[in-house]
């Protein structure tokens, strides 16, 4: 089976989608099929053959109807470009991974989506590519954290793929830091304007999360109540209220704990945290695996600004510090980070597995004496979450961004 550019049409055998002519797909010469990149990533590649960058393939029959997916979820067609990208890279010669994660010098951990490495005879060139597949343009701080990135690992070079464009701080950053930003015209090149309209048009059906148990009205309730009164301050000035919902990350954990006075044992339980993948914020611990049910996409979505993993491995950090440190004061420190991380007191926690949710919120901004804060109402438990409210104020642009408020 070859990695390559097809010449002629035809239909993913997995799930059926068309795959247009000069679109990456892998080609089995046997069967005369194609299998696009979402079906089999490209990270696929290794053991078989990656063919040239067009090749004379036979035509392939075309059924009359040409399914749609129309249940991928954002975080799925964040994958799906990222595939397509390491698709190029692979096809101009470079060794390409998904996914890396790789520590830096400062200490810090990094994933990094598509890492691309050719090398010669004197030098091994590396490239970090980015990929964001926001409902939105990018900003200035999407580059700025990339070229952290590149800096902290000493990677020489790092591409962001923007697919629904980039505000001019972000194309400024980028000169300025030199990044290279490929938006619609320059993805257009690479992959196609069929690919890239389908990954920005899809339309998402539904996607998994947690169910919305409190109406817009109770919530705006909550939000009203909120508002009024402040202690020394008197009433808010609501400018914007709305339902929404927040991509998550669910982290099974295991929870350890020392029991025995004179016998000393451990004992393990087992939770599942939940964490908001704009700000890393805790939202609330569970004792069973939550269900992956299809919700009704009520509202808009907040665009995430972490990767799925990133608070898993901010846990561990904190989990690991807290057991290095002797000092009393410094203990005090870290169990205080650790509750705030959703960990019970007395116990210490690894991060076993991340998985993907949507989380029901109804958010608001409210003013008072020129400064605006969030207020973040949670649909699932029904009360105001203060702490995610502190944390979402501190990207109140990407809230308006996302939801239009």
């Amino acid at each position: 089976m070859k990695l390559m550019l097809l010449r002629y049409a035809g239909n993913c055998t997995s799930c059926g989608v068309r795959i247009e002519q000069r679109v990456q797909g892998w080609y089995d010469a046997n069967t005369k099929t194609v299998t696009c990149t979402s079906c089999r990533p490209v990270s696929a590649q290794l053991g078989v053959d990656v063919g040239p960058a067009v090749a004379d393939v036979p035509a392939l029959p075309v059924p009359p109807l040409t399914p749609t997916r129309s249940d991928r979820s954002d975080l799925q067609k964040g994958t799906e470009l990222e595939q397509q990208i390491a698709g190029v890279f692979a096809a101009a010669g470079y060794r390409v991974q998904t996914n890396v994660i790789r520590e830096g010098k400062s200490g810090g951990r990094h994933e990094i989506d598509v890492l691309a490495e050719k090398t010669d005879e004197l030098i091994t060139l590396s490239v970090a590519i980015e990929c964001k597949a926001w409902a939105n343009a990018i900003d200035k701080d999407v580059v700025i954290k990339v070229d952290h990135v590149r800096r902290d690992l000493g990677i020489g070079h790092a591409v962001v793929v923007a697919l629904n464009g980039a505000r001019s701080g972000a194309h400024a950053a980028a000169a300025e830091l030199g990044i290279t930003v490929w938006t619609d015209d320059e993805i257009q090149r690479h992959l196609g304007r069929t690919v890239v309209s389908g990954l920005q048009n899809r339309p998402m059906v539904e996607e998994v999360g947690f169910a919305r148990k409190l109406d817009t009205a109770a919530a705006a309730a909550l939000v009203t109540k909120e508002t009024s009164g402040r202690l020394f301050g008197g009433n808010e000035e609501l400018v914007w209220s709305s339902d929404a919902w927040l991509p998550v990350a669910v982290v099974q954990l295991t929870l350890m704990t020392t029991e025995g006075l004179v016998r000393k044992q451990t004992r393990t339980t087992h939770a599942w945290a939940i964490y908001d993948l704009v700000t890393g914020a805790w939202i609330n611990r569970v004792d069973a695996a939550p269900e992956r049910k299809p919700v009704q996409l009520d509202a808009g979505q907040v665009a995430p600004k972490l990767k799925l993993g990133e608070p898993a491995r901010t846990l561990e950090a904190v989990v690991a510090k807290y057991r290095k440190v002797t000092s009393d004061d410094a203990r005090i420190k870290y169990r205080g980070q650790m509750r705030t991380l959703g960990i019970p007191d007395h116990h210490t926690a690894a991060a076993d597995r991340s998985e993907p949710f949507l989380y029901p919120v109804h958010l608001a901004i409210a003013r008072q004496r020129g400064t605006e804060r969030v207020i973040a109402v949670d649909a699932n438990v029904g009360r105001v979450d203060n702490q995610l409210s502190t944390a979402l104020t501190r990207e109140i642009s990407r809230i308006r961004e996302s939801l239009g408020a």
